[in-house]
């Protein structure tokens, strides 16, 4: 492979995902990748902030002649000398090809992309995108795939495994938001290098603010350091919109207005896979369980003071039914003072779409870190090892989970609280250290001091 373009050398004004696609490809390691995750955000690039096909096209692939497919807009070219050399390839691999056909190009992936393999195959420094991947090649058992998107499936491996394209300069960028929702022959064929685009931390949301704040000139009560600190979880377009809101109202950006909005952006990207809890009162105010209350201040303590070394990966509740799980959960979170977030029901009946609605949860978790998760009913919630006739949905749901609760990167950033009333039902797993380690049992009032205490609060 010829080294790409100088652009990729200037590391420290592009981002950290494109200087890793940049080196990877140099190193010969795969002719085709795969960008997901927060691929439909802005991107710093030396002419600002843009799209990621913008970026791709201006930073990344110098002079290679770029193809790019989407079954809406169909086959689109970054030059009309790319157009004219594609329409001509076409008619040198297909002789007997009309003049009219070739030029009327089309949309459907059955069509478009033995078209977009002849130009990959026979052309030189070619670059294909084809973005929205998943509905090419959606994920799912291969007898549930129509004959279109088999023979696309059977495309793309031939694509990667070809030695042409090998032993060429050109390469295949396929684009989709959740690599789960990809078909699992693609995405996990090891001549695929997969690139994960991430959420903007915390000093890029400030410098995209520092940057953009002047643009949109409001009264604000918090200093764009805290602003920056306050929205973790947002892309660049997600404050890029809070900004144009704020500029309307009368009274600026508060705090109350980032804290609302930053919910209902987060809420509806995940269509009710969670929901954000704001809790109002502390562990001051529970009446009884004396025990629990002063083991878990401990650990809210140590999470405030930021010794998030000491900090337990997790903590199982568990207690009879009326014991206050819930409740006495939320009061810690709000002492530990993090944003709190709880576990909806993100099981669809549709192949592949549990296991794509939880990546998106895990993926979400760590772009809101710090965070307390909460999950009630975790016995039912979490799933176990035995498929149950699911085709083994339980069974990857189980593990993903069990793997984010043990990743120690998260140690102190994501704090696991499960409750169930059956510890017994819960997977042995689970309750192990490293995942929920701390456990703590409620129980009933045992006498009348704590009946009087219950009472009173």
């Amino acid at each position: 492979m010829s080294t790409p373009p100088n652009s990729l050398n200037t590391s420290s004004r592009l981002p950290a995902w494109a200087d890793e696609f940049a080196r990877r490809y140099r190193a010969g390691e795969a002719s085709h990748f795969l960008l997901y995750h927060n691929v439909y955000d802005l991107n710093r690039s030396r002419a600002g902030y843009v799209s990621l096909l913008t970026f791709l096209q201006k930073e990344l692939l110098g002079t290679k002649r770029i193809v790019c497919y989407n079954r809406s807009e169909g086959l689109t070219f970054d030059s009309d000398e790319t157009l004219r050399q594609f329409i001509a390839i076409q008619r040198v691999a297909d002789p007997f090809l009309e003049p009219s056909a070739a030029t009327q190009l089309p949309r459907d992936p059955a069509k478009a992309l033995p078209m977009i393999e002849r130009f990959l195959f026979y052309a030189d420094k070619v670059a294909v995108i084809i973005n929205f991947v998943e509905t090419i090649l959606p994920a799912g058992e291969m007898s549930y795939l129509s004959n279109d998107e088999r023979n696309a499936l059977v495309t793309l491996q031939r694509w990667m495994t070809n030695s042409r394209v090998l032993d060429s300069d050109n390469l295949v960028l396929l684009v989709a938001e959740s690599v789960s929702d990809v078909h699992p022959r693609v995405r996990e064929n090891s001549r695929l290098a997969a690139v994960r685009i991430p959420y903007p931390d915390e000093k890029e949301r400030l410098e995209f603010l520092s940057e953009n704040i002047r643009h949109y000139p409001m009264r604000m009560e918090m200093h764009v350091d805290q602003l920056a600190a306050m929205t973790s979880g947002l892309n660049f377009i997600h404050l890029r919109s809070m900004l144009r809101a704020a500029q309307l109202s009368d009274d600026g950006l508060t705090f109350d207005d980032v804290r609302q909005k930053k919910k209902e952006i987060i809420e509806s990207e995940c269509a009710g896979l969670i929901e954000f809890v704001a809790p109002k009162f502390g562990l001051d105010t529970i009446g009884g369980l004396k025990a629990a209350k002063e083991y878990l201040k401990d650990i809210a303590a140590v999470i405030r003071d930021g010794n998030f070394d000491e900090a337990p990966m997790g903590i199982l509740l568990s207690g009879p039914v009326g014991t206050g799980k819930t409740f006495i959960a939320e009061c810690f979170a709000k002492d530990c003072g993090l944003n709190v977030v709880e576990f909806k029901n993100f099981r669809d009946k549709w192949v592949g779409s549990t296991e794509s609605n939880l990546e998106k949860v895990l993926n979400l978790l760590q772009a809101l870190s710090p965070i307390v998760v909460l999950i009630d009913e975790a016995d039912a919630a979490l799933g176990n090892r035995d498929s149950g006739g699911d085709s083994g949905v339980d069974q990857r749901v189980f593990s993903k989970i069990a793997a984010a609760m043990s990743n120690t990167e998260n140690r102190g950033r994501i704090l696991w609280v499960l409750m169930t009333s059956r510890p017994d039902l819960l997977p042995i797993d689970l309750k192990r250290q490293g995942r929920a380690e701390e456990h703590i049992s409620l129980f009933y009032p045992e006498d009348e001091q704590d009946r009087l205490e219950v009472a009173e609060a």
